[in-house]
């Protein structure tokens, strides 16, 4: 029987796991791979969403109102996404904690610092790249070369997607590889601490899932199973890739084989969702914000865990896109909240968790979300679609 993609990237990576422990010598290759991959493909991330949000946004330019709608939705459904998985992250955690006995708030230089990062957010280069493609194809449409562009931007696109078949080719080895570096990030802190935090975000992540597969299947009356089949692969690909970006040439055509959506409104959304949507990430920030506080006895409360719920939610959209990179960013906000005596081992400890551990699972969570807000914007955009008909009717 032929393996699936994904299964056998997940294979991939836990050789990978395997050949690093036990191999007692550290394999420089490994971390090479990985190292160069990321770089790269970060490199190449903005033109890529470039390419795929432009090529959508012409194909849905026939009516011009349906682009922006879709961009609308999608940002509202993240939105809500994001903020709810951080309220939700945020109340389980804090049934754990005892009370405080201080007041606990924010400092000027906290506002501060969360609006700075929203505000850097919308100068990264992939979101630069994201509202370029819009505009390019807005501005397009208005002109009398536009179908021009459109069977021009179809071509880009079969190329695009040649390019792709090309790059997942390779990705048992990087996936290989991922494995490996992790095992070798290992040993930073306790593999209790390690298991614990893993552990949570895994049942955390699963939850928040499970919650929006049900709303899902039951708004877009999906067939319950081949939902459940696409949930299961793409997790497995998040898994063993630790990326959102990286994970998107598979996450696009994954979709289309699973749904009969509109194939631009998928991979629009799809775009959009690799670039904002960091409901797993948010979620991980927490829980190894609790986890490294437990195992640096850095005293905790209730209040101070639900008072960074909102903040974290706000600095997520303003991720950088590199591992690790939503909690160090988050940082500046946690610890005047929490004051760990040791601010440096603190950081050390979360870090080494949150990358090396929770990524992948984080991954896995924000790719498969992602899907579920391309099947609610897509139904949402046939829903108007049909009633603008019928009341032309």
């Amino acid at each position: 029987m032929k393996i699936r993609l994904e299964y056998g990237l997940l294979m991939s990576f836990l050789v990978g796991l395997f050949v690093a422990h036990v191999i007692p010598v550290k394999i420089s290759l490994f971390l090479m791979i990985v190292d160069g991959f990321v770089s790269v493909f970060m490199l190449l991330a903005p033109f890529i969403v470039f390419l795929i949000v432009f090529n959508s946004a012409c194909s849905l330019m026939a009516n011009r109102k349906v682009a922006g709608r879709v961009i609308e939705s999608s940002m509202v459904f993240f939105a809500s996404l994001v903020v709810s998985c951080s309220l939700f992250a945020s109340a389980l955690l804090s049934f754990l904690l005892p009370s405080s006995t201080s007041p606990v708030w924010f400092s000027e230089q906290t506002f501060f610092h969360v609006g700075q990062i929203v505000l850097t957010s919308l100068a990264r280069p992939v979101t630069v790249a994201l509202f370029l493609g819009v505009a390019f194809a807005l501005g397009f449409s208005y002109t009398p070369f536009f179908q021009r562009f459109t069977d021009l931007s179809k071509r880009v696109q079969k190329a695009q997607e040649q390019a792709f078949n090309l790059v997942l080719r390779v990705f048992p080895i990087i996936t290989m590889s991922l494995g490996a570096s992790l095992y070798y990030n290992l040993g930073k802190v306790s593999m209790e601490a390690y298991a614990v935090s893993m552990m949570l975000t895994m049942l955390f992540g699963v939850a928040a899932l499970a919650i929006l597969f049900i709303f899902v299947a039951r708004l877009t009356r999906r067939e319950p199973r081949g939902l459940a089949q696409y949930s299961t692969r793409m997790f497995a690909t998040g898994l063993s890739v630790g990326s959102s970006y990286v994970i998107l040439p598979l996450a696009l055509k994954t979709f289309r084989e699973h749904f009969d959506a509109d194939s631009s409104v998928g991979d629009l959304v799809l775009t959009l969702g690799a670039s904002v949507n960091r409901c797993g990430s948010v979620m991980g920030v927490l829980i190894v914000t609790f986890v490294a506080a437990h195992y640096t006895a850095v005293a905790i409360s209730w209040q101070q865990m639900l008072l960074l719920a909102i903040p974290v939610a706000l600095i997520g959209f303003g991720s950088p896109g590199i591992q690790g990179g939503t909690l160090l960013v988050a940082m500046p906000v946690i610890l005047p909240v929490i004051s760990p005596s040791d601010g440096m081992r603190f950081v050390a400890v979360a870090l080494a968790m949150f990358v090396g551990g929770t990524t992948f699972i984080q991954a896995a969570v924000n790719t498969v979300a992602s899907g579920y807000i391309a099947l609610l914007v897509d139904n949402s955009t046939r829903a108007q679609s049909r009633s603008a008909c019928l009341a032309k009717a």
